[in-house]
């Protein structure tokens, strides 16, 4: 395969290297543009925004977009039928069906290049002048107003290069600033919070900051209550007369001017109050002009229906910000809509209006238009991982909305995945595993608790309380599990920035249904069985695949004290696959309790610079264990019969995506996380931490990779540490085509007195980082909008399990690489 794509591009690269193919006679190739400013060439995306015409895009100096577009022919059917000898020669050959077939094939072939490729960037002097002006445009607007600019351009083989020649001189710097704003009010509040200007005295003009300062303004006064308030009323004016390259800057507000009855005057602006909030809780165009047959009124806020009022004010006003009694405040107004429409009870468009009533008075009026009580949701997605390479799953859904008359949401949902597992004995058919299950969750919009938390949690953080259960089995897939799942968990932000949750509790029951199958998973433990059996019965016999035989075998060596002494090492190596397999398929009883932190600093969804972190601690079984009765044999707390998972876990996670341009990314990821047994606890397999995978280290498969410098040749590797670094440029290729390069680094280490894990693979301080894996790769990525389909190579860079000079790029090759085939970014 890499032989082929290596040929292809070759082939690319050998016919299309004339980037001038497609270009016209007299015309030019746009080469380069390069831009020196006082004499130093410039480097900076911000400045080279501003230029008009780029070049064709290029990876790794290769215009691959243009080339492809050149392998097409934009004039094809015209130089076909300029050619009579060839159109008679094919009639001749073909039959008239053949050659029109012939002709659509050739032409849906050469227009697939010019669609996705992209055609020649022909160098164009008035857009060249236009780019000239934006850049003279450019260094004014940031201070240095005796600025000169001249370019140049370089012709040869049709391609040319054009340079910007920037003058800037010295810069222009704010001398003071003096306010003229005619309305009492405006000034008022504004003189109240001259602490937070985005302009200051002794700063080099810049109309970014002055532009930003009119937006701090604007947001100043209109979340202040004045409601009339707008960006064109004000004026920034810079002194043009003194000569200086200090300059004193005036800020004039004048009154507000108002329309009326054909006449025009102007009055102060005035802060406006909310004197009614009404809500009409079932709008439509239909009904707009119908009588309101119900109403209530709770604390401020009356609402309207035409039928009988469906919801109940009480906790319908929760998701409702503006305040009976309060100033205007955009503020207020946009939170209310975003409230609202997160209730996933009305439509998105949630329409607020305010009419003025007397003095200064305003009345918000919000119209909501109520979806269905009742809605079916199926969906279907396809997922890939390296334990299941294959799955399809399906979820169908009933919602019913507003059950309890406070806009709550009950979802009883069901789930089926059909799954081609590499573990199960039987192949013959293609999907052999499947999980199947059921949930009913309640999502109530605010803090479900016996005691009022309005004061910790005010209504202004929108709180949330989810309340689940949920079912779900497993045929074929490892141990066969069966999980019950039951929880109630809070949500709310505290800022536009930082989020919360809080788990009180999540109980999780997992049985192993067929634990009889643990050899045939773990087929490593039997191998060592086998080599074990060989020594001490027969080296010609082998050791029965049946999992009763293979306990006998392993009942008898620990019943044998004898073995002890004669064949110590075997000895050991049965008691610890004794050991692990009691470990892997014991039930467990898992009671969580959670907290969560995020902060995410991004803007919007068209913000692609921004930084997220989460730190999570959870504490499994050990408040309920303190309520229950300790075993008088020393073993584990149960409950229901049932051990109890008695853990404590702590979890950081740090990531950043940084644009560099319009059309690349470098996001970086760091992770870390430890868990700590109590009490002769263990923690349940399906919490442990694992390393590799197409979204953590790419280079190993999911569970292959340590721990620590342990070469394990066990199916599933887990640890109680865990430390994790990504590093990933991301770049477009052409169209939906994207790429990437990536570093991943990390590892998995145990920090138990276990003695399961050997020296190699616990972590005994900062000396265990130099075992820290290394892995390496590029990715192909097409996006369909709505799903990204990636697909991520990854080399082995450096592997701490290798002897010492063979840790690095031993199996750095295609041969050993790994290859991931995943559903949207890892990360």
């Amino acid at each position: 395969m890499t032989k082929i794509i290596v040929f292809v591009v070759i082939l690319i690269i050998i016919f299309s290297c004339d980037a001038t193919k497609r270009v016209p006679k007299d015309s030019y190739l746009l080469q380069k543009n390069t831009i020196i400013v006082n004499d130093k060439k410039i480097n900076s995306p911000e400045v080279y925004s501003y230029l008009r015409q780029k070049p064709n895009e290029k990876i790794l100096g290769i215009p691959f977009s243009l080339y492809i577009y050149n392998l097409g022919n934009p004039d094809f059917q015209v130089r076909f039928k300029s050619k009579p000898k060839k159109e008679k020669f094919l009639t001749d050959v073909f039959s008239e069906k053949q050659v029109t077939a012939l002709g659509n094939w050739y032409k849906n072939f050469n227009d697939w290049f010019l669609k996705n490729g992209n055609q020649p960037v022909i160098s164009d002097s008035l857009q060249i002048k236009k780019s000239l002006n934006s850049l003279y445009r450019y260094y004014l607007s940031k201070g240095y107003f005796d600025t000169e600019a001249s370019y140049e351009t370089h012709t040869e083989d049709q391609k040319m290069t054009v340079d910007y020649r920037i003058k800037t001189y010295d810069p222009y710097y704010i001398d003071s600033i003096s306010t003229q704003i005619a309305s009492p009010a405006l000034d008022s509040i504004y003189n109240f919070n001259t602490d937070k200007h985005l302009i200051n005295k002794g700063e080099q003009i810049d109309y970014q900051n002055f532009e930003n300062e009119e937006n701090r303004i604007v947001e100043l006064f209109r979340n202040s209550g004045v409601y009339h308030f707008g960006k064109n009323i004000m004026e920034f004016w810079i002194d043009s007369l003194t000569a200086s390259h200090k300059k004193n800057v005036l800020l004039k507000i004048p009154d507000r001017t108002v329309e009326e009855n054909d006449s025009i005057y102007t009055t102060p602006f005035k802060v406006q109050y909310i004197n009614k909030v009404n809500v009409f809780t079932d709008f439509s165009f239909e009904n707009k002009n119908q009588v309101q047959a119900d109403s209530a009124y709770y604390k401020g806020y009356t609402f309207y229906a035409t039928g009988k009022l469906q919801y109940n004010p009480k906790y319908l006003s929760n998701a409702i910000v503006i305040e009976p009694g309060g100033v205007y405040k955009d503020q207020e107004r946009d939170l209310t809509r975003k409230y609202l429409r997160e209730l996933q009870n009305f439509r998105p468009s949630v329409d607020i209006k305010y009419t003025e009533s007397s003095g200064d008075s305003l009345t918000a009026n919000i119209y909501l238009t109520p979806l269905k009580k009742y809605s079916f949701n199926f969906d279907a997605e396809l997922n890939t991982s390296n334990i299941k390479p294959l799955g399809i799953s399906g979820k169908f859904s009933l919602l019913h909305r507003n059950i309890f008359k406070g806009a709550e949401v009950l979802e009883l949902s069901f789930l089926g995945s059909f799954i081609n597992a590499l573990d199960v004995a039987d192949n013959s058919k293609f999907f052999n595993a499947r999980e199947t299950g059921t949930s009913l969750t309640l999502k109530v919009p605010r803090i479900f608790f016996p005691f009022n938390t309005s004061r910790l949690i005010p209504k202004r953080m929108t709180p949330k309380t989810n309340i689940s259960l949920s079912l779900s089995f497993q045929k074929n897939i490892g141990l066969d599990r069966k999980n019950i799942t039951g929880g109630i968990d809070y949500a709310w932000n505290s800022s536009p920035k930082v989020s919360h949750k809080f788990e009180l509790i999540n109980m999780q029951f997992i049985k192993n249904q067929n634990p009889d199958k643990y050899f045939d998973v773990f087929n490593s433990e039997y191998v060592k069985l086998n080599e074990v059996y060989k020594i001490l019965k027969n080296p010609d016999s082998t050791l029965l695949n049946q999992n009763d035989a293979i306990i006998n075998f392993i009942n008898e060596v620990i019943n044998d004290t004898n073995y002890q002494t004669t064949n110590p090492q075997e000895y050991i190596t049965v008691e610890q696959v004794k050991e692990r397999r009691e470990i892997l398929i014991e039930n467990f009883l898992v009671p969580i309790m959670s907290y969560t932190y995020t902060y995410n600093n991004r803007q919007s969804f068209t913000d692609n610079t921004f930084s997220t972190f989460t730190g999570r601690l959870i504490s499994s079984g050990n408040i309920v264990a303190a309520f229950v009765k300790k075993p008088t044999d020393g073993s584990n707390k149960e409950l229901f019969g049932q051990p109890i998972a008695r853990y404590l876990k702590t979890e950081f996670e740090f990531k950043n995506y940084r644009e560099l341009n319009y059309k690349s990314t470098l996001v970086s990821r760091i992770f870390t996380g430890i868990a700590i047994p109590f009490h002769n606890s263990t923690i349940p397999f399906s919490r442990s931490y694992r390393a590799g995978g197409s979204n953590d280290i790419r280079a190993w498969r999911t569970f292959r990779l340590g721990p620590g410098a342990e070469d394990s040749n066990l199916e599933f590797n887990t640890g109680t540490l865990k430390l994790t670094a990504n590093l990933e440029y991301r770049f477009n290729v052409i169209n939906s085509f994207n790429g990437a390069l990536f570093v991943d680094a990390g590892n998995i280490w145990d920090i138990t007195n276990s003695n399961l894990v050997p020296r190699e693979g616990k972590f005994l301080g900062l000396s265990s980082l130099k075992n820290i894996a290394v892995g390496s790769g590029f990715g192909v990525r097409y996006d369909f909008s709505f799903l990204v389909l990636r697909v991520d190579v990854g080399f082995k860079t450096y592997e701490p399990y290798l002897p010492g000079p063979e840790k690095w790029f031993k199996n750095y090759n295609f041969g050993n690489a790994v290859y991931n085939i995943g559903i949207n970014y890892p990360f």
